[in-house]
């Protein structure tokens, strides 16, 4: 039996991909997006207008949504550059849309499910929540601390019957990269240019978002939830080399990869003296 699923972020990606992928297969699929006209040639059950970082735009969106057993929270946005040189304003954007943008939607439709006894709540992160590295801390900082509020979320609502997992990428072929927010700095330019050029060479094949989708798909159909769902190739890989590293390890082959200048620094004992 079909089952009614609101995604977010449906304008293009992953979100427009499984809102296909499951009307395919019989669900019943909410698909929304910032701006209404972008899925204006979506052949979906529904189509909203929802903007994660704006609470009317939620509340409105999900009262017009009606009942919904699955939530995918996809809707979300890049961000590159030093940790340093990002505003105020851009850090709290980029959280606003990555951390309290998923918060807002599952608040709006928890009820609901609890009302019901079950439910299941779809977490999209990514292999930078357990593996930050140059250029991308902000980015990871928000989908680490999506991954705590998915880990409390899976046990705290465990008893109501409404499952929550989360949504490991790598590489996918999007346009999610263009699209992210881009913050340069002279100082940091050396940096950028030798982390650019590794991001390029480690990701010569990334996984089509409809690949994704029919993973997610697949899950949504078996009614499997485990904790992780590792939906590129990649992403497995990526974050088992971080955690067989220790982290002096992981620093010295990170900037020996880098091929960056003062390298030196690092070269101490353990205790730091």
């Amino acid at each position: 039996m079909g089952k009614r699923i609101l995604i977010t972020g449906c304008s293009s990606g992953i979100g427009r991909a499984l809102a296909v992928e499951l009307t395919a297969r019989g669900h019943e699929v909410i698909a929304t997006a910032r701006r209404l006209e972008a899925l204006a040639d979506l052949d979906v059950t529904t189509r909203l207008q929802l903007d994660v970082t704006d609470e009317a735009s939620v509340a409105d969106a999900v009262a017009a949504a009606g009942p919904v057993d699955i939530l995918v929270n996809n809707a979300g946005v890049g961000f590159w550059g030093p940790v340093e040189t990002a505003s105020g304003a851009e850090v709290q954007a980029l959280f606003e849309t990555n951390v309290f943008g998923p918060l807002r939607v599952l608040r709006a439709l928890l009820p609901g499910m609890r009302a019901r006894g079950a439910g299941a709540i779809v977490q999209i992160s990514s292999a930078a929540a357990q593996r930050s590295n140059a250029l991308l801390g902000h980015y990871a900082a928000t989908k680490a601390a999506l991954e705590a509020h998915s880990l409390a979320l899976r046990i705290e609502l465990a008893p109501f019957g409404i499952k929550v997992t989360m949504v490991v990428l790598g590489a996918v072929e999007t346009e999610f990269g263009h699209n992210r927010i881009q913050v340069t700095a002279p100082e940091y330019a050396d940096l950028a240019e030798r982390f650019t050029k590794r991001i390029v060479a480690n990701r010569s094949a990334p996984t089509s978002a409809a690949a994704v989708a029919v993973t997610l798909a697949d899950a949504i159909d078996a009614g499997d939830y485990p904790l992780r769902i590792d939906a590129t190739p990649d992403a497995a890989v990526l974050i088992a080399q971080r955690r067989g590293l220790s982290d002096s390890e992981w620093e010295r082959s990170t900037l020996a990869a880098l091929g960056a200048c003062g390298v030196g620094w690092i070269e101490t004992d353990e205790t730091g003296e």
